[in-house]
């Protein structure tokens, strides 16, 4: 299993196995004052091989600051998938997080990390600024 896209974006929902993405490349979230809620989305796909998904597996997103503290920690499960149209085809999973009531202590440097079964998977570099005061 690889996860092939991690997108933070203003918001996402899934629909017949396809993310719909609002505002995604979010690499800056500027807040009036801290602590502040991210407020944004993740968007995940997760790819699998056919021979993946007898098993269950974890997906886990960390929100760490910059020097490695967790601010946030969100699991899902995959379940097993019993009867596939074809035993050949590739398992897409789409996941959308929901990240808008993490709290972001201070202004600063994070990044939110994807797991699969505790193997690191994508890292997604953000950076938290105060709004300037006119």
């Amino acid at each position: 299993m690889n996860v092939d896209v991690a997108l933070l974006c203003d918001f996402v929902t899934v629909r017949d196995n396809l993310l719909h993405i609002l505002g995604g490349g979010v690499t800056e979230l500027t807040r009036p004052s801290f602590p502040a809620p991210m407020n944004v989305g993740l968007a995940v796909r997760v790819l699998a091989h056919p021979t993946e998904v007898s098993t269950n597996h974890t997906l886990r997103v960390l929100v760490l600051g910059e020097d490695g503290q967790e601010i946030a920690a969100i699991e899902v499960q995959a379940g097993v998938i019993p009867n596939l149209p074809r035993p050949d085809q590739a398992v897409n999973w789409m996941v959308p997080f929901g990240l808008h009531g993490v709290m972001l202590p201070a202004v600063g440097k994070y990044s939110v990390e994807v797991l699969i079964d505790g193997i690191h998977q994508k890292s997604i570099p953000f950076e938290a600024k105060a709004l300037a005061q006119p």
